[in-house]
């Protein structure tokens, strides 16, 4: 990518590419976030949406030509989360991590970088279980999660825990763009469907 086509403005093939990408990550988010049905599994979900989710990111990122197409990826994720449910917190962290992703990106050649760091937007999901729990309790009951499932859930989040959910989102997010180039590379690349990483 030549810099004058990095910080061009954004056309209609960039947005639908936006669009598209949006879908398929939100898509590998929602799957990955099924094992949270099982309690005791919650504080790996950033984990395993992270590799679910990379090799999605290094197709998406063959794909941005342009600086902020990462950023208004990540808030049009951000919106159907907040669509389906989860609180506004999400949008802060979003903003935040969308915009350290652009700012890593936008080197060029720490795309793996860009994206663990960028994987912190989903962050905002996790901050009421350590800062509103009580109320976060409450919320689940009344949706009928059911006292067991509650409190599994919470005995396996306790507020020290917090900083690890963000290093394993980060790690599965590295580990899942790694896994991505390979299977660029082996698949996408050779049969001209993708350019290089």
């Amino acid at each position: 990518m030549d810099k004058k086509e990095k910080t061009g403005v954004l056309n209609v093939r960039d947005l639908v590419n936006v669009g598209l990408f949006s879908v398929l990550i939100f898509i590998a988010t929602f799957l990955s976030g099924m094992i949270g049905f099982i309690p005791v599994l919650m504080p790996v979900v950033p984990f395993v949406y992270g590799i679910v989710s990379g090799p999605v990111y290094m197709l998406y990122f063959t794909k941005i030509k342009k600086a902020g197409m990462l950023f208004i990826q990540t808030i049009v994720v951000t919106l159907a989360f907040v669509a389906t449910g989860h609180g506004p917190w999400v949008l802060l962290t979003a903003v935040i991590g969308g915009l350290l992703g652009e700012v890593v990106l936008r080197n060029g050649r720490y795309k793996r970088l860009a994206f663990s760091v960028q994987s912190i937007y989903g962050l905002g999901n996790w901050l009421p279980i350590y800062f509103a729990r009580d109320a976060y309790i409450r919320q689940m009951l009344d949706m009928g999660y059911g006292e067991e499932y509650t409190q599994k859930m919470m005995s396996v989040l306790p507020n020290w825990t917090l900083p690890l959910i963000v290093i394993l989102g980060m790690l599965g997010a590295y580990i899942g763009c790694t896994i991505g180039i390979r299977m660029l590379k082996k698949h996408f690349v050779k049969a001209g469907m993708a350019e290089e990483v």
